[in-house]
């Protein structure tokens, strides 16, 4: 057996070095950031046991406010890999703040084939993964067009896809504010997973839209306007 480039071993030991520390951060942040929401916006949680204990799968969730990350975090009982937008990478403030994060950013436009590999390796390891399909957060509360990317890595893996709604955050913290509204009350409801393998990607989309939907997730008709000051 031939042993590993030299050159390797530190982007190695760089990767597991990251993966520690943001396991740590996850657990050592999660109580806290759970107590933040449930005084400050009365977060109520349904259907987390429909997360997966064990194996790979991928989350998609509807994407309302900056607070959608950790709510999902401190909603489910897995580790979460999260997906944000390579482009992001540019803000000082976004990079003090992620700095310690095990992340996998992608590039919107889905050309980044090898983040998509990493992606599918890392569910297939047992990993789960967070996507955001609607690709920006909403700009009136309601639920955007469900981008298919995540049905490639889900049926290559191959792994589950659970639906997550979350509803409120949008009031709570509208993409137009600087500052998040206490007291605007959140909630998230998780649906049961869906196996989306043999489907085409188009059909895998629709049927995570009518998961969502059927959650709770209101249509642009139904959406509420913008909340101010």
């Amino acid at each position: 057996m031939t042993e590993p480039a030299a050159s390797n071993l530190p982007s190695r030991r760089t990767g597991r070095f990251i993966k520690v520390l943001s396991r740590t951060l996850h657990f050592t942040f999660k109580q806290p950031l759970r107590l933040y929401f449930l005084l400050f916006h009365g977060l109520r949680v349904e259907g987390a046991r429909h997360c997966p204990r064990k194996g790979g799968c991928v989350v998609v969730s509807n994407h309302q406010s900056f607070y959608d990350p950790p709510l999902v975090g401190v909603a489910l009982p897995r580790m979460l890999i999260y997906t944000p937008r390579a482009t992001l990478k540019a803000s000082w403030f976004y990079r003090i703040v992620t700095r310690g994060l095990d992340l996998e950013p992608v590039a919107r436009d889905g050309r980044d084939v090898g983040a998509a590999r990493r992606m599918i390796e890392r569910v297939r390891d047992g990993e789960v993964l967070v996507l955001f399909p609607e690709q920006t957060r909403t700009r009136d509360g309601s639920l955007g067009t469900i981008t298919p990317g995540f049905h490639m890595i889900a049926a290559h893996a191959p792994a589950p896809v659970l639906p997550v709604l979350i509803e409120g955050a949008f009031e709570a913290w509208p993409r137009t504010d600087k500052r998040p509204h206490w007291g605007r009350r959140i909630r998230i409801r998780v649906g049961p997973p869906l196996e989306v393998k043999d489907l085409k990607r188009d059909e895998a989309a629709r049927r995570v839209e009518a998961a969502l939907l059927a959650l709770g997730a209101k249509t642009r008709a139904a959406a509420p306007a913008e909340p101010t000051n």
